[in-house]
């Protein structure tokens, strides 16, 4: 199988990316990851280093030529790179789909259409950029109205990645959010023959306001300022 799988990841805030990265690398789809932002503490140089010793190609700077782009970090080095080059799908752990549209959320989300999203607050300069852009095939969310499930654990869905979590120490009701969007963007492009654990909906995210890392974001059916994307909704 063809290495065409670019991976954005942000390895100073905790193992999620790390964990991702090297799922991506052991179905022999990643090409490479590129840091996004550059490590700054020492636990992310670590986990840098971690990827290497397996193989892993580690970069800041997004290579040329690039079809797939799967993303557990900020939006930035997309954003550039999207000014002048076209890629065919992004796939994103971020956004949120809330009680507008859900018929079943989350205990912790009901009531709320609108929530602050980690990836997508990294550089919302960025991420608005990015949701306007046209450079862009297909934009694939798996966002916090599921990826927060009790089901998205070692104890749930991931058993069969037991050795790979525990090589990490993570803890078996740790949500996997990242691993999560990588499964379901590999199975989206045809790169991994599984069945999908998600329900799909088309929707354009929309936010309240730019404000920073405190930016809420939502998704709606109607107009806004934003593509359409394919958001997850719901489990099977």
């Amino acid at each position: 199988m063809k290495k065409e799988v670019i991976y954005i990841a942000e390895l100073d805030a905790d193992v999620d990316d790390v964990i991702a990265a090297e799922y991506l690398h052991r179905k022999g789809v990643l090409k490479e990851v590129v840091c996004d932002p550059t490590p700054r503490t020492a636990e992310g140089r670590e986990r840098k280093r971690q990827l290497e010793e397996i193989g892993v190609k580690v970069s800041e700077r997004m290579p040329t030529v690039t079809k797939y782009v799967f993303v557990g970090g900020a939006l930035t080095e997309i954003a550039r790179h999207l000014i002048n080059h076209k890629i065919e799908y992004l796939v994103m752990n971020g956004g949120f789909v809330g009680c507008n549209i859900v018929k079943n959320p989350l205990e912790k989300f009901k009531g709320k259409q609108v929530v602050r999203t980690f990836n997508f607050n990294c550089d919302v300069k960025a991420t608005d950029s990015v949701l306007k852009s046209k450079n862009i095939g297909t934009v694939l969310l798996v966002g916090k109205n599921v990826c927060h499930s009790e089901k998205n654990t070692l104890n749930g869905i991931w058993a069969e990645e037991k050795e790979l979590l525990e090589k990490y120490h993570s803890k078996p009701t740790k949500r996997q959010h990242d691993m999560l969007a990588c499964r379901e963007g590999l199975i989206l492009i045809g790169l991994l023959a599984e069945q999908s654990y998600l329900k799909y909906k088309a929707v354009c995210p929309y936010n309240t306001g730019l404000k920073g890392n405190m930016t809420e974001w939502g998704s709606t059916i109607d107009e806004s300022p934003y593509r359409i994307v394919l958001a997850a909704v719901d489990w099977k």
